[in-house]
């Protein structure tokens, strides 16, 4: 019974991107959005749950992809294409939204790979998590309805583009800050989690440029790695 526990999180995932989809039918993306945040949160309890129970299996990590391709790969995608891209060029609006669903599969596919592999980073992510680009993606539009810009669309395409490509890109993310280590680097993860959360939860209008900061990360990330690679060469 014990080792399906896990799997019990994961389908109550699936069930948040069920529900998330329903609202997005209906012009809900509030509901739609922070649905798709608690299926995030549930996404990683139930990884969580596995590894200290020692339940880890495939049938686990393919069941665990197949909801997030759900939650976090077609609900942003309904949700964008409907709030800003259904009322611009079909085409175009249907082939941006689809580029989110595309790359989201692709960089679970990859993770997937990573992981019976057994070359799964511990501290950092291989490309932006699926879950996080989900999340930035429908809080934008939360965010934007009480920004209230007329470049709301232009803006949408461009973020969706974005993150699109980090997705699938080789960039590296840190994962959730380990808690129990005394160092300088993960003191500093643990001050920007911990505001981060304190932030959102202030003002749940913060969660966005909280998630734009995070998805910068990676990119800043390597171009420190290429100023310190310069460095050395020339030292």
């Amino acid at each position: 019974m014990r080792m399906f526990i896990p799997q019990l999180f994961t389908l109550s995932n699936l069930l948040c991107g069920f529900l998330a989809l329903h609202y997005a039918f209906q012009n809900n993306y509030v509901a739609a959005a922070w649905l798709v945040f608690l299926g995030a949160v549930l996404d990683k309890m139930d990884g969580t749950i596995a590894r200290r129970m020692g339940k880890e299996s495939i049938f686990g990590i393919q069941l665990d992809s197949l909801a997030d391709i759900c939650t976090f790969g077609f609900v942003p995608s309904i949700i964008i294409y409907q709030n800003y891209f259904e009322s611009v060029n079909t085409v175009l609006g249907l082939m941006i939204a689809f580029s989110f669903l595309m790359c989201g599969t692709i960089r679970l596919a990859r993770f997937n790979t990573l992981s019976l592999s057994g070359d799964k980073g511990e501290r950092y992510y291989l490309g932006l998590p699926i879950p996080t680009a989900a999340i930035c993606l429908t809080q934008f539009s939360v965010f934007e309805r009480s920004w209230q810009t007329a470049y709301g669309t232009p803006i949408a395409m461009v973020l969706v583009l974005w993150l699109a490509f980090l997705m699938i890109s080789r960039l590296d993310y840190d994962s959730v800050p380990n808690f129990r280590s005394h160092s300088i680097v993960d003191r500093a993860k643990q001050v920007f989690f911990i505001t981060s959360v304190g932030l959102v939860v202030h003002d749940s209008s913060f969660f966005f440029p909280v998630t734009i900061i995070y998805t910068s990360s990676g990119l800043y990330r390597w171009v420190i790695g290429l100023f310190r690679d310069e460095i050395r060469q020339h030292a």
